[in-house]
């Protein structure tokens, strides 16, 4: 379906953020007991990107666009199947994926060099859905790095780059998001206009998602406290050549506030099919 053929529909939804009181949180997919996660449901606007003026929405202003992509292999059963379970290689049908999405990541970021993030690749599925990966979609707003955590990524992403980076002097790291099951989907993921967010709303939590050891056993993730200047945007009834693209940390400025975002349920869909969904990171590097 061409953007132009699908009518803007903002909506009315529940998104969940950190309770007023928190300190600091902690997700923990392998001790699930040790969750501190008390949230707080707060129905909002959330504005349809499709209803943008041209040149509305931008990486360099809000921190996201909604551009368009073909990919001959993020919709393939093998995709989903290879990446139910965490990948800390990089297997050939990621490694495919990585390889289509390189010329859009570069034309968008106006980086010097650009190599996608050895672990960011992640198959999710709503939670109506009876398949589910390790991952499960993110119900609750939140940006999944800081500083110090972004570091562990960039590491072991150079090395399985398996070449040489020239010096940089900025750092930016691009992630990306699609659908890989048709619309209309039950479920998608709503991004928040970095500008509206003050820092005094942002709380810091502790990510526990892989073993000890590993690449993902513990990273430091920022979520958000409730803001009524909060402005939201999603791209609706999203195709196979759709995709969302937004920056998750800039080294320009390391503590700065980027696009929050949460999966939620969209009014009305409650009856679709649940969606499936692929997320890919990009390292960008400047001179």
């Amino acid at each position: 379906m061409a953007l132009a053929e699908i009518q803007a529909r903002d909506v009315r939804a529940e998104v969940n953020y950190f309770a007023a009181g928190l300190q600091r949180g902690r997700f923990d997919l392998v001790e699930p007991e040790r969750n501190l996660m008390p949230l707080e449901a707060h129905d909002v606007l959330i504005r349809d990107m499709r209803g943008a003026a041209p040149g509305e929405l931008g990486l360099e202003r809000q921190g996201f666009v909604l551009a368009r992509h073909q990919s001959r292999v993020a919709r393939l059963p093998e995709m989903a199947e290879t990446n139910l379970e965490a990948q800390h290689g990089l297997p050939a049908i990621n490694r495919a994926y990585y390889e289509e999405l390189l010329p859009l990541i570069r034309q968008l970021s106006g980086a010097r060099e650009v190599i996608p993030q050895a672990t960011g690749l992640t198959v999710r599925f709503s939670a109506r859905s009876q398949r589910q990966s390790w991952a499960g979609a993110a119900g609750f707003i939140h940006l999944d790095v800081t500083e110090s955590s972004v570091r562990r990524f960039l590491d072991f992403s150079l090395e399985a780059a398996g070449r040489e980076i020239a010096p940089w002097r900025r750092l930016v790291l691009l992630q990306t998001w699609r659908t890989v099951s048709d619309p209309p989907q039950d479920n998608l993921l709503a991004v928040c206009d970095r500008r509206s967010v003050p820092a005094s709303d942002v709380v810091m939590y502790d990510a526990v998602i892989g073993e000890k050891g590993t690449a993902l056993e513990t990273i430091e993730a920022r979520g958000c406290r409730y803001g009524p200047g909060h402005r939201w945007w999603y791209a609706s009834d999203m195709g196979p050549e759709d995709i969302l693209v937004f920056t998750g940390y800039d080294s320009a400025d390391p503590g700065a506030v980027q696009p929050f975002h949460t999966g939620f349920d969209v009014p009305g869909h409650e009856e679709a099919a649940p969606r499936a969904s692929l997320e890919a990171r990009f390292f960008a590097f400047y001179d």
